[in-house]
């Protein structure tokens, strides 16, 4: 636990500055600018270790469980560990808004280059490499490749077009926060309140979040369109009443967003 915080101070405070980090930028079709900071190698390395610790384990349970049936066993074990080495990272970067365990705990995640969602096509792909990344052993080849990268990627990321970046959610200004009691009228109802929780998908929790911290960094055009498609995405899918429309479509955005913040979903 100690060295991993090191080294996330370390690759957050210290390599932007000696350029072993970067920043991304990807611009949207509505001609906005998101920018990444992408995952040093150590928080790499780091999240590597802890997931193979936890496939070890893993591996560990399987082998003593099928190691008494002979030869049958065996054959057993050969194919349960190729599934779990490759089916490990295709699940939780697939399911898990690109993280594994060990790139959650570090505070990393994986990327599409081009912003949109990771698909399973870009998930296949990356992991299908991930064995030549490894060669000669130990994520070696990867590493390097990584290394000479200015944005840290490998050859699974070369050919998947992803990358990893920092996984940094931003707070909700402060200023949205004070104003809670004003302007979050959904808070207020607990049917409404209970609905937008159980409906709200981690994905959408990040964008409200990313959206609502960045607003003032849009031009006003951008910031009016990315709220409108928000706010009509948003109010369908929480079956928002009808007699709450007289909000803008950035307070409706505000108010989902400081309901959510309100219960702290992980």
């Amino acid at each position: 636990y100690i060295l991993s915080c090191i080294i996330q101070h370390f690759d957050q405070s210290r390599a932007l500055e000696w350029g072993w980090m970067a920043k991304y930028r990807i611009v949207t079709p509505e001609r906005v600018d998101f920018h990444y900071t992408t995952a040093g190698l150590a928080s790499r390395a780091m999240a590597w270790l802890l997931d193979q610790l936890f496939l070890n384990f893993v591996r560990a349970a399987i082998f003593f469980m099928f190691i008494s049936y002979m030869k049958l066993g065996a054959v057993v074990i050969i194919l349960m560990f190729f599934v779990l080495d490759f089916f490990y990272f295709l699940y939780f970067e697939l399911y898990w808004a690109g993280q594994s365990p060990g790139k959650k705990y570090m505070g990393i995640r994986v990327i599409a280059a081009s912003g949109g969602r990771l698909g399973f096509n870009e998930t296949f792909m990356r992991n299908l490499i991930r064995n030549i990344d490894n060669l000669p052993v130990l994520m070696t080849l990867g590493a390097i490749v990584a290394a000479l990268d200015p944005y840290g990627r490998r050859l699974g990321d070369f050919a998947a077009d992803t990358l990893v970046v920092v996984d940094a959610h931003r707070p909700i200004p402060s200023e949205s926060v004070v104003t809670r009691g004003r302007v979050n009228t959904y808070m207020q109802d607990p049917v409404l309140k209970n609905r937008i929780l159980s409906r709200a998908t981690r994905e959408e929790r990040n964008f409200v979040f990313d959206l609502t911290s960045r607003r003032d960094e849009l031009e006003p055009e951008a910031r009016e369109e990315l709220f409108r498609r928000a706010s009509a995405m948003l109010r369908e899918k929480y079956n928002l009443p009808k007699d709450m429309e007289y909000l803008s479509d950035e307070q409706a955005v505000l108010n989902i967003a400081l309901t959510l913040e309100s219960a702290k979903i992980t």
